[in-house]
């Protein structure tokens, strides 16, 4: 297994711009619930001790629009680990027309673990590494 499907939605009216087409910062928002669910797939604890302790901060977002999002369009998310750093984690995000399987865009994003207590980046525990591995894909000059 290479991507998991991590979102699914729809290009609300009040998502898209003027021309009836999803608007480009709600692409972020969908590539966001995405990773966020990404994460917990992952084995991803926010808390520990019952304590929040954990996020993730995203540091870098390289999207490429391919195709037009029509209001109304039924639209996925499938995610696909790069590379996983010390503290950090290279994903690419694929937005994928439900019905025609047409591929509306791709993000390539990286996340650095934040350790919230201590304001600073965190090591990855081997838990996420190893779940990670299931759905690496190698990495190409294209990505």
């Amino acid at each position: 297994m290479a991507s998991v499907r991590t979102h699914s939605g729809v290009a609300h009216t009040w998502l898209c711009d003027e021309m009836g087409h999803l608007n480009t910062r709600n692409y972020v928002g969908m590539f966001d619930d995405a990773m966020q669910h990404f994460m917990l797939i992952l084995g991803h604890k926010a808390t520990v001790d019952g304590e929040r302790r954990l996020g993730w901060a995203d540091v870098r977002h390289e999207i490429d629009y391919i195709a037009e999002v029509p209001e109304g369009a039924l639209v996925h998310v499938e995610c696909e680990a790069l590379r996983v750093g010390n503290s950090s984690i290279t994903y690419r995000q694929t937005l994928i027309l439900s019905e025609t399987a047409e591929v509306a865009a791709v993000n390539r994003a990286t996340s650095v673990l934040f350790d919230l207590k201590k304001r600073t980046a965190t090591p990855i525990p081997d838990v996420i590494r190893q779940a990670a591995d299931r759905y690496m894909v190698e990495v190409t000059d294209n990505d």
